[in-house]
């Protein structure tokens, strides 16, 4: 029986790991089962980088970096427990028997913690992390350690047989269990955004890039244009959702982050799980499709939130594009895609779906008696909903109603149904915000209230005046029309005759990156005030009244007019 400390321990692991086994059957090598060829990928090897800079992948879950300078060694992540640590360091030392002047924690998961006492000396050692790490160290399993040691058992295989685990999503195997012994060391050096080392003739650069967590960081060094990320990339789509329960991960802020990283322009990437990447292409090709690929989930996901879709409805339309799906960086080894899509959704409005049968649910219970009762009597669905609201089963009604509408959204009949229960239901609202939904909702099922945001009075120039240009510009991508920009790769450049500043968009087949340096090599660059750019993009301007613009110059393009115009449908249903 495993002890009350090494359930401790191991729900600290569970609540913190980014090793999430959440495998999907999305990406498979036959009919069945996770990939068999994927766990290859964590094959034990110490690979040399490059020059002093070496990897050990397979020896946990994590990956642990040696990096060699004049006199010292640098540790980049430790490995998850004193047993694979101490098998690692036996092979570092075959390298160089150096001491360890320094460690760097990419971030706060104790799989790349948990070794730390086997390269730490106490006397010469120096930890070094983003100083998030210490809140997020402090605060974790405490308050629902139960529930998240019992759901990360599930996720992670741990009662099943040791021969039924094909890979963990990120790693070869999950080296925390109740025969582990924890090696966690603080860390004692710790700064905000950036630091600069420098050790003997070797600089590291060090810079907070929040993603996976909001410690994270990466170690840049120039002189051999190596990059290591910590869990901000790895060879499987990212981790914005763990089913073992997280807290909202920002999407966004880990795409720009990714951005900073792609700006390095390195020769060698090296993550804290999977083999490194070597050759500035393949760099930069991984980087941007995983970048494409967390911000083209979150911009369609946005899109179709602002339609009114439900996450389930979400969940049917967001599918990568395939040259997205088809990327060997972007295989949902880790974790599905709809469970991105729900924690997006989440993320920004909540746990309702909007759709007010999901208010007040009747009880797993209730709800699996009363179909017994319908199969027991044979009862026709739409028979069923009437009675229900003729017996003043108004939650009932309206989820039959839900039934009959899945079936055909225009019924008629069934949108009645609906309504009449939300108004009922509505009356024994006490919460004022409850009864004017319900209340709401009725009227549109029966077309006597439209709320649809395009209906609505436009917005003034005066609001867009008011409105930042910074906030324009970052309405674009959650707008891109998929179907229409899917093939498009073409940068766009606007700058402004009362403002230095200039923005750049780059459509890249089905993503549009917006960045804030000019671009000298765009295909398109737009010259106008603010103002007019503004009223352009918040709907103000028509077809003829933006050709009037064009024509006198008050929008100058270095380009094609047309393909101006052209940019702009694709923002547009």
């Amino acid at each position: 029986m495993i002890s009350n400390l090494k359930i401790i321990l191991l729900s600290l692991f569970f609540l913190i790991s980014c090793s999430d086994q959440n495998q999907s059957n999305e990406t498979l090598d036959s009919d069945q089962g996770l990939s068999q060829k994927h766990k290859y990928e964590f094959r034990k090897e110490l690979i040399e980088v490059t020059d002093d800079i070496f990897v050990g992948v397979g020896y946990g879950l994590a990956n642990s970096i040696m990096i060699e300078t004049e006199n010292n060694l640098v540790i980049v992540d430790t490995l998850g427990s004193v047993e694979t640590a101490t098998e690692l360091i036996k092979d570092f030392r075959k390298i160089s028997e150096k001491p360890i002047k320094a460690i760097i924690y990419t971030h706060n998961h104790l799989d790349h913690l948990g070794g730390a006492k086997v390269f730490f000396d106490e006397e010469y050692t120096e930890i070094y992390a983003q100083e998030n790490i210490i809140y997020n160290l402090d605060n974790i399993a405490t308050t629902i350690r139960p529930i998240i040691f019992e759901r990360s058992s599930r996720q992670f295989g741990i009662p099943l047989p040791e021969e039924e685990i094909v890979h963990q999503g990120i790693g070869g195997f999950l080296e925390i269990n109740d025969q582990s012994t924890f090696g966690l060391v603080r860390p004692n050096i710790l700064f905000d955004d950036q630091m600069t080392l420098k050790i003997d003739d070797l600089t590291l650069m060090l810079a907070h890039v929040p993603g996976e967590t909001d410690d994270h960081l990466y170690v840049w060094i120039p002189e051999k244009k190596v990059v290591m990320v910590g869990d901000n990339f790895y060879r499987s789509f990212a981790n914005l959702y763990a089913i073992r329960g997280t807290k909202f991960r920002n999407p966004m802020e880990w795409v720009h982050s990714l951005d900073k990283i792609r700006l390095l322009n390195a020769e060698h990437l090296v993550p804290s799980h999977s083999r490194p990447i070597s050759g500035k292409e393949n760099v930069s090709k991984a980087l941007t499709d995983y970048r494409d690929g967390i911000q083209f989930v979150h911009d369609q996901t946005i899109r179709y939130i602002n339609k009114g879709l439900t996450p389930n409805e979400i969940v049917q339309k967001v599918k990568l594009p395939n040259h997205l799906a088809e990327s060997p960086y972007l295989q949902p080894f880790y974790g599905s895609i709809s469970s991105y899509i729900r924690s997006i959704f989440s993320g920004y409005i909540g746990w309702f779906s909007g759709n007010i049968s999901d208010l007040h649910p009747l009880s797993a219970t209730e709800r699996a008696q009363k179909f017994v009762n319908i199969a027991r009597k044979q009862t026709k669905i739409s028979d069923e909903a009437e009675s229900a609201l003729t017996n003043g089963e108004y939650q009932w009604a309206l989820e039959l109603a839900d039934i009959l509408l899945a079936l055909d959204p225009d019924s008629t009949n069934a949108k009645n149904i609906k309504a009449n229960a939300a108004e009922k239901l509505s009356q024994y609202q006490l919460a004022s915000n409850d009864y004017y939904f319900y209340r709401t909702v009725a009227g549109e099922l029966r077309n006597e209230i439209n709320v649809d945001p395009s209906t609505a009075n436009s917005v003034t120039p005066e609001q867009l005046e008011a409105t930042p240009i910074d906030a324009i510009m970052n309405i674009l991508p959650v707008n891109l029309n998929l179907e229409k920009s899917e093939e498009i790769i073409k940068t766009y450049q606007f700058s402004f005759t009362d403002s230095e500043e200039k923005y750049s968009v780059y459509v890249r087949r089905g993503v549009a990156q917006i960045s804030k340096y000019p671009e000298p090599n765009a295909e398109i660059k737009v010259i106008t005030d603010q103002q007019t750019l503004k009223e352009v993009f918040g709907g103000l301007k028509n077809l003829a009244a933006i050709s009037l613009l064009l024509a006198n110059n008050t929008i100058n393009v270095e380009g094609s007019k047309l393909e101006f115009l052209q940019f702009l449908d694709l923002f547009t249903d």
